[in-house]
């Protein structure tokens, strides 16, 4: 321990001001040598602390965060300045984030935190990734309107991803899965399915459909350039099969999900809900789903039934090379034949 100070020396000097306790003064000193291996004064401590307090009386709740840039998004919809798609998703992972941050201000959130949130999300790798980059850019806005000095973000590297989303590899349902599948399914979601399995119209995409999009007279369905995924319109055939499942459900108009039945969002359409349907369906057929079941096996089956590469891109509103480089030789035509 350094020796005392002369107090009354330093009182003579700077008045009783600076007399401090004899415990005061014991806290001071001990405080100063915890500092010293890294070079720092007390008032280094002091400064660094008040800063930190500074930027936490500058921050705000997540929620009031949430709220800017949804204010934000809808500035940018308006000006034909991002996609719906992207919008969409953005809001998707505000209302993640706001489940478990909404009351945290914002410059306390921590990277570990954050890897923790995406880590319990109930997705596969690819999904959980998407959200880590919409997280990113949330974070970003953050720093950019002072509420936070650094992205908790950045750190947070992309998680492993399946080898069948690493190398292309697709996995299917076989006819027979699929039929128990349709078999279990709640009637609710039946449309959904179909659209999905018989129409390969991407997930995302048909939670955004209307039945004023489905045509059961024309047999076809018409994907607005504005709900699809290349930002394009284009058409796809409804199958004599598809058909007989849709007829029952048919509507002028009308989202394609199932109602909520959440007290607060009852009765309007819930991709949630859908997706809670689709997976008790597929546990009680005893059915794996893999990743973009219903694309993947509808791509498969209908190249190898109608076999033309140039058909089915069309058809699935993807590439000659996509089809060619993922999708051949999955199913037999006989197999795709039982499935049509």
């Amino acid at each position: 321990m350094p020796e005392p100070p002369d107090l009354n020396a330093e009182i003579t000097a700077y008045g009783t001001q600076v007399a401090l306790s004899s415990f005061d003064r014991v806290r001071a000193t001990h405080a100063a040598e915890r500092l010293k291996p890294y070079g720092k004064t007390i008032d280094d401590a002091v400064n660094f602390y008040i800063e930190h307090l500074d930027r936490l009386a500058a921050s705000v709740p997540f929620s009031t965060l949430a709220s800017q840039i949804r204010d934000e998004f809808k500035r940018r919809a308006a000006n034909n300045e991002a996609s719906s798609r992207h919008i969409e998703t953005m809001s998707e992972t505000l209302t993640k984030l706001e489940t478990t941050f909404g009351e945290r201000s914002v410059a306390t959130i921590e990277t570990k935190e954050i890897t923790e949130w995406l880590l319990a999300l109930p997705l596969a790798s690819k999904t959980r990734n998407k959200h880590r980059g919409y997280a990113r850019q949330i974070f970003t806005l953050a720093v950019d309107y002072g509420y936070r000095p650094v992205n908790p973000v950045l750190p947070i590297k992309k998680f492993r991803e399946r080898s069948s989303e690493e190398n292309g590899e697709i996995t299917i349902l076989s006819v027979a899965d699929t039929k128990k599948l349709f078999d279990s399914a709640d009637s609710a979601i039946i449309p959904f399915l179909v659209l999905n399995f018989f129409c390969g119209i991407r997930r995302s995409t048909v939670e955004r459909l209307d039945w004023s999009d489905v045509s059961v007279k024309q047999k076809h369905v018409i994907v607005p350039r504005y709900k699809g995924k290349n930002q394009k319109r284009y058409r796809v055939a409804i199958a004599k099969n598809a058909l007989e499942w849709l007829k029952p459900h048919a509507k002028d108009s009308g989202s394609i999900l199932v109602p909520s039945r959440a007290f607060q969002a009852f009765g309007k359409p819930s991709k949630r809900r859908t997706r809670e349907l689709v997976v008790a369906a597929a546990n009680a057929a005893e059915v794996t789903l893999p990743d973009n079941a219903g694309r993947h096996t509808f791509i498969s089956m209908h190249v190898a039934y109608h076999e033309s590469i140039d058909k089915t891109a069309l058809e699935a509103d993807t590439s000659p090379e996509i089809i060619k480089s993922n999708y051949l030789n999955i199913v037999t035509k006989p197999e795709a034949t039982k499935y049509w």
